[in-house]
């Protein structure tokens, strides 16, 4: 099994989803440009990738990316999801080339404050003290610690961290966290019936199925309001609504649910069935039901 890190995984999943809905070979700048970050950086991440049998690649100006079956295999089999041995330190949302090899909790009896000592690799020049620090999962517990640097020991590669918010995110299929019966909208609808449709069912987002029972787009409150607010009072769903769904499969993992929320900047996912058929809707506030005290993940 290959051990990926965080940012070749961020990669791999959002270079997989791109040529799923798009079916061609994908640029390295699409990839960029989904999850925010520098294309030269994304380049020699697939480089990487392609190196460990999980990207190919084609030259010219039709060329590009495309995941390979090996690929497919690591992303849909939650036995096989890769991880390090050796975690990468968050500093704020930006990830650092700092690694930690071993995680000690100390004062975890103190009620007034609990701290870890993390035993690291790397330039303990770029952290100073009180910079906000973030790591995690970690394997098999999934445990994720948020604090602020209150020691740095660069003889002895160490940082004292102040823990302001310690998760430990639950292993928990999305077919498990739709909370409401899918409620479907039809292109043709008006914008009119479609909010009224919210309204009664208490939901701010859908799919759109056409007669086909294709998924051909999604319309949330947002696109309502956009449209009313330019005077389109007589538009159909068809006109505002979102043809960029992002999907994932029922039996797939709470935390892939949550890297791909924040890797595409969404607050709800469309949930398939095997068949790839939509049975149902699962939102960040589903999972943040599911896990008391998770929202910091999303603002920090």
């Amino acid at each position: 099994m290959q051990n990926l890190s965080p940012t070749q995984r961020e990669i791999l999943l959002a270079l997989t989803d791109l040529y799923n809905r798009q079916k061609r070979m994908i640029k390295s700048k699409e990839v960029a440009d989904i999850i925010g970050k520098d294309e030269g950086t994304v380049r020699n991440i697939i480089l990487s990738l392609k190196v460990l049998g999980l990207v190919e690649s084609k030259p010219g100006p039709n060329g590009g990316y495309m995941p390979t079956l090996k690929a497919y295999e690591i992303i849909s089999n939650p036995t096989l999801t890769p991880i390090l041995d050796k975690l990468n330190l968050y500093k704020g949302m930006i990830e650092t080339d700092i690694k930690v090899e071993n995680i000690e909790i100390i004062d975890i009896t103190n009620p007034s404050a609990n701290r870890v000592l993390l035993k690291v690799e790397g330039d303990l020049r770029k952290l100073k003290i009180g910079d906000a620090v973030r790591l995690g999962p970690t394997p098999y517990s999934r445990l994720v610690i948020e604090g602020l640097v209150l020691h740095l020991d660069e003889n002895s590669k160490e940082i004292v961290v102040d823990v302001k918010r310690m998760i430990s995110i639950p292993k928990e299929k999305v077919k498990n966290l739709i909370s409401k019966k899918l409620i479907a909208l039809k292109p043709e609808t008006s914008l009119r019936e479609a909010s009224m449709i919210f309204y009664k069912e208490a939901i701010r987002g859908a799919p759109v199925i056409n007669k086909d029972e294709k998924v051909v787009g999604i319309l949330t409150t947002a696109d309502i309001i956009k449209a009313f607010f330019e005077g389109n009072y007589t538009a159909k769903v068809s006109d505002y609504m979102k043809t960029n769904v992002i999907s994932i499969n029922e039996n797939e993992d709470l935390l892939d649910a949550i890297r791909k929320m924040i890797i595409y900047n969404v607050g709800r996912l469309l949930v398939l069935d095997s068949n790839n058929k939509a049975v149902g809707i699962v939102t960040r506030t589903d999972i943040l039901r599911s896990i008391a005290g998770l929202e910091g993940l999303w603002t920090s």
